[in-house]
């Protein structure tokens, strides 16, 4: 590997600010793995104190962050379960057929088939090895572009819990777009807290960002490491595409521009360049054709990419979403800028912009292209802090600056962390909609999983149906705003049946519909009068199930 040499220079064992190596040694690598244990176990507190805590009346369903794409993760481990590798949308009631996409978590269906693990547990086992990879890979990154330790640390402190101002500006204009409360996958730690691949990706693109800094580096061609191991940027490019494709526009571009500037400057692209350009550019390729036929021949796919819209927030929120990270950061854009070097600047530099590009070009999956976004605003900060800011500063106050910034930077990844456990926190679980559901709902799930086939129908309460397809394994009519097909008009009808509006028959009829529900969440739609002419079959306190 290209920064895994063989020789330490140290001066002061005991002072980390002059220490420099070469490699990671043991004890970096003991500090990387108790910060990151530590903050999978920050990451995971609310989670497992809201499990372990309960309570008589409420379930908690299995997700605290962003409960909708939770239960999707869910429903598709549940295809894996039984025995699928093929993704098709279960919160829909038409019949279409099924895609390889999102594959990771039909893997871990398998998983949970042939471990005996149940899959909501099984998902969070996942997010704690996925968060760890990545922050070896964010380490590993600093290392491959830092020979002092201390430089090393700056960057992972500030690339894992940086953030920006959305905590102040949020409750000022009454508005929660900022990227630092709405854009999860634009931060390491924020990740974490969402799904497995958000933090899976991150790494990856770490990996690679260390890779091709050491390939445009002046001299790489004399590296024999570098030479024949190209052929990990065709894995990761491999394992991107299949994880969160939109990740590798941005760092794919950046990998272009960097070549186009090399033949602008010295007319001249090594071999090496070539082999690690291609190696990452040429792979995604047949994946790439293959996404593209599935939203040009799939009639339920391209209905889902239509409604799959995520839309970026305006400039200048953006630009606050990443607050003193970003201001931080300035003096050594604006280095890059000027100098536009090899030793990294220029890459990194290239990366940023191209995210920049790509996330305000108009398409309808804009914020996807912020996936890793503060990594390298992170490496121009603590470009910014070793060379510009820690001039200014004593060294006897730097412990104490550093004591105020990181928590200071971190309050909106703090803020996002304990959101959703405050309703619980304050006796009020109802208010946490859709994390928990009355307990009642556990029973029912467990007898429509008993008789149901897995294309059967359930109508049910949006909040409540989201989570069928992962907890009684079949499908509902509607309970996504994006895998729902045709969503704004299922929303409408669901609520419209309940509150009694139009021929009882009618959607039943066009959605072959199998079973209907109706408890607390149902009730807040309507009083369903629809139901005098049903059939009660079965009934866990509040809730029940009819059949037509």
């Amino acid at each position: 590997m290209p920064f895994s040499q063989s020789h330490t220079v140290t001066f002061g064992v005991k002072d980390m600010q002059s220490r420099y190596t070469v490699h990671i040694t043991a004890a970096e690598w003991r500090w990387v793995v108790l910060i990151g244990c530590g903050l999978v176990l920050l990451a995971f507190f609310p989670l497992l104190w809201v499990a372990l805590i309960g309570t008589s009346q409420w379930q908690f369903m299995g997700a605290l962050h962003n409960y909708l794409d939770g239960a999707t993760y869910l429903s598709k481990m549940t295809l894996g379960m039984n025995g699928d590798w093929l993704v098709y949308f279960q919160h829909t009631p038409e019949a279409h057929n099924g895609v390889a996409i999102q594959l990771l978590y039909p893997l871990l269906g398998h998983l949970s088939r042939f471990s005996s693990i149940p899959p909501i547990v099984l998902f969070h086992v996942a997010r704690v090895f996925a968060s760890l990879f990545m922050y070896i890979a964010l380490y590993q990154l600093a290392a491959s572009i830092w020979s002092r330790v201390r430089a090393r640390r700056v960057f992972f402190v500030i690339a894992v819990l940086g953030a920006g101002l959305g905590w102040l500006f949020a409750p000022l204009t009454q508005l929660t777009f900022y990227p630092d409360l709405s854009i999860p996958e634009a931060f390491p730690f924020f990740s974490t807290l969402m799904n497995v691949h958000f933090p899976l990706t991150i790494g990856c693109l770490a990996l690679l960002a260390g890779f091709f800094i050491a390939v445009f580096r002046p001299g790489a061609e004399a590296d024999p490491s570098l030479q024949m191991s190209y052929p990990v940027a065709g894995l990761l490019s491999v394992v991107l595409a299949v994880l969160y494709p939109q990740a590798l526009v941005p760092i794919g571009g950046a990998v272009a521009l960097s070549v186009g500037a090399l033949l602008l400057r010295e007319r001249r692209v090594p071999r090496l360049v070539w082999r690690w350009a291609l190696s990452l550019l040429l792979p995604p390729i047949p994946f790439a054709l293959y996404y593209f036929s599935i939203v040009a021949y799939n009639p339920a796919f391209a209905d889902w990419n239509a409604q799959n819209y995520t839309a970026a927030p305006p400039i200048w929120a953006f630009v606050l979403g990443f607050g003193l990270p970003l201001l931080v950061a300035l003096p050594g854009i604006y280095r890059s800028i000027r100098r536009f070097e090899r030793d990294g600047d220029r890459f990194m530099l290239l990366w940023l912009v191209c995210m920049l590009v790509f996330i305000y070009l108009p398409t309808n999956i804009q914020r996807r292209f912020a996936v890793g976004f503060m990594v390298p605003v992170a490496y121009f900060a603590a470009r910014a802090v070793e060379d510009v800011w820690l001039t200014y500063i004593s060294r006897r106050r730097r412990t104490l600056l550093f004591a105020v910034f990181v928590p200071l930077m971190a309050l909106s990844q703090l803020l996002m962390l304990f959101l959703p456990v405050l309703p619980m926190a304050t006796g009020s679980p109802e208010r946490a909609v859709g994390v928990f559901l009355p307990r009642d709902y556990r029973d029912v799930y467990d007898w429509v999983r008993t008789h149901t086939r897995s294309d059967d129908v359930v109508l049910a309460s949006p909040v409540v149906s989201v989570w069928i397809p992962g907890w009684a394994e079949t499908r509902v009519v509607y309970g996504h705003p994006y895998e729902t097909l045709d969503a704004d008009t299922k929303l409408q009808q669901v609520e419209g049946w309940y509150a009694g509006n139009g021929d009882c028959a009618a959607l039943i009829e066009e959605y072959d519909i199998r079973f209907i529900l109706y408890g607390p969440e149902e009730a807040k739609l309507g009083p369903a009068p629809c139901l005098s002419e049903m059939r009660l079959l079965a009934q866990s306190g509040n809730v029940m199930v009819y059949a037509p």
